[in-house]
């Protein structure tokens, strides 16, 4: 069940905004919060039925350890942790890595071990990752007393359960100790309904619009055999504007979904496009992830503490790691490996004392080039397809214009500019337009969270990129109500084609 469906938005929101009302008037907060798990459980099931028990199950086992860890008098407090993080690591290696493991070790030995791909479940990347978390917390004392329908909320809340964001105990488990005279405040749900508006027109009206230039370039290279540099261009952005809307709009509906029953979530997204770094980049990006491998893989190995070189390796460690959490394959894993390379030279540049000699406008070229280059990588099926449209990007498989356009400037042939009209993706001039339009609209207009910093305060609000707030913000008036009627109306006229969110793969 997708947020960006009719039996989402017309079923089961009304159905769990309505019963959450009704219990927490009549029954109270415990047992409203009980519907909410109940609830998330039930939408964890129309995706995969099969996968509850595994969900349940590894809670059950989550939860007891943490509870072990938690006494003062355990004398294998040690030994309870590395079980944990051994299950949980063990479970996502299994269902998500065993085949690609499995044929790798055949292609280095000359074997010919097989085995058959396995259903991967849902979220399972997200959930580890929030039970890894959880026992971390207990072992250090900061999740005490934790009731098992909390601890169940945590781990299966509907708006994070799939794709995130990865939300520490401390960011959650809080408030839904609070009392609540009221389950549900104006405030929290109206700004709740725009950021969910929001969310549907960048996913229904932006992203799902701009994805069909994307599959006939990278999905059928093979066949095509080769691929116009503008062709590559328009695929490789089309992709890089695709997942920033895409995520931005999971991201946004996520913490729009949570506001609406009263629970605020870290903001996951800040602006990405607009950052002049590979650092500040992944300061915007995925924030969550970023934060969780800094903190849980990257200072654990040392950091900077132990000298430059080692640093320097951590960075490639962490974010090779962090490629292939993403999923089990060599582009991903190549990904990973970019941007700790990008983030080595970043790191090498600021220590050289050159941060801020190239220039803001140029800093940012550089970096939205590396992105893109990343994001090509990321999305092909293979590292050859990569590199081949990768090549592409860089004219090496010859540079093509429509013929119209050289008459129109001779010069170009000069460069060995040629003429053709056998495109794969490339439209014509109001394609370019398009997405120079969301070029700009990226690094000219606010982001959602920056529109309602106002209003509410995120739990990760001091992590977040500091900077001018915008010169308009969202108001509960009017106007904001015509524009967020405005946006739920236009994603509604796209309600017949649904499509799946990009992270829900990973």
């Amino acid at each position: 069940m997708l947020f960006n469906s009719g039996s989402f938005l017309f079923a089961f929101l009304p159905i769990v905004m309505g019963g959450l009302a009704l219990l927490h008037r009549f029954f109270g907060r415990e047992v409203s919060l009980g519907w909410l798990a109940a609830c998330s459980l039930f939408f964890y099931g129309c995706w995969s039925p099969a996968q509850v028990p595994l969900l349940l199950g590894s809670i059950l086992l989550n939860f007891w350890i943490g509870t072990r860890l938690q006494q003062p008098d355990s004398k294998c407090r040690p030994q309870l942790l590395l079980a944990g993080v051994v299950i949980n690591l063990g479970l996502l290696a299994y269902y998500k890595y065993w085949p690609f493991i499995v044929t790798t070790a055949a292609q280095i030995t000359g074997q010919t071990w097989s085995a058959e791909p396995l259903e991967l479940p849902p979220g399972i990347s997200f959930y580890t990752f929030h039970q890894l978390t959880y026992l971390i917390q207990c072992n250090l004392g900061r999740t005490l007393g934790t009731a098992f329908n909390h601890y169940l909320i945590y781990i299966t809340f509907y708006p994070q359960l799939i794709a995130g964001p990865i939300v520490r105990p401390h960011e959650m488990l809080p408030q839904l100790t609070s009392p609540r005279p009221r389950a549900f405040e104006w405030n929290e749900l109206s700004v709740g309904i725009f950021l969910l508006a929001v969310g549907l027109f960048k996913k229904m009206v932006i992203a799902d619009y701009v994805a069909v230039w994307v599959s006939p370039v990278f999905d059928v290279w093979a066949k095509i055999g080769t691929v116009t540099m503008l062709d590559a261009w328009v695929a490789a952005l089309a992709y890089t504007f695709q997942l920033y809307f895409d995520f931005s709009a999971y991201s946004d509906m996520a913490l729009g979904l949570a506001l609406m029953v009263g629970i605020r979530m870290p903001a996951n997204f800040f602006s990405p496009y607009k950052a002049v770094s590979i650092i500040d980049f992944w300061r915007r990006w995925h924030i969550t992830l970023s934060l969780f491998l800094r903190d849980y893989l990257y200072i654990p190995l040392g950091g900077g503490r132990c000298g430059w070189l080692r640093q320097q390796f951590n960075l490639l460690l962490v974010m090779i790691i962090g490629g292939f959490w993403h999923g089990a394959g060599w582009t991903f894993g190549a990904w990973g490996l970019w941007h700790g390379l990008c983030l080595v030279v970043n790191h090498a540049w600021r220590t050289a004392g050159l941060q801020g000699r190239l220039g803001r406008v140029l800093s940012w070229g550089v970096t939205f080039l590396s992105v893109i280059v990343g994001w090509t990588i990321f999305r092909a099926p293979d590292l050859g397809t990569a590199w081949n449209v990768l090549r592409s990007l860089m004219g090496a498989q010859g540079m093509q214009l429509p013929p119209g356009w050289l008459q129109k400037m001779p010069l170009l042939t000069k460069l060995s500019i040629t003429g053709t009209e056998d495109w794969t993706v490339f439209t014509g001039p109001i394609q370019l337009v398009v997405l120079g339009g969301l070029m700009a609209g990226c690094l000219i207009l606010p982001n959602a969270v920056q529109l309602t910093r106002g209003s509410f305060t995120l739990p990760n609000e001091a992590t977040l990129p500091k900077g001018p707030n915008p010169w308009f913000s969202w108001r509960p008036d009017w106007r904001w109500a015509v524009i967020t009627g405005a946006a739920f109306v236009a994603a509604f006229l796209h309600l017949g084609k649904i499509s799946e969110f990009l992270y829900f793969q990973f």
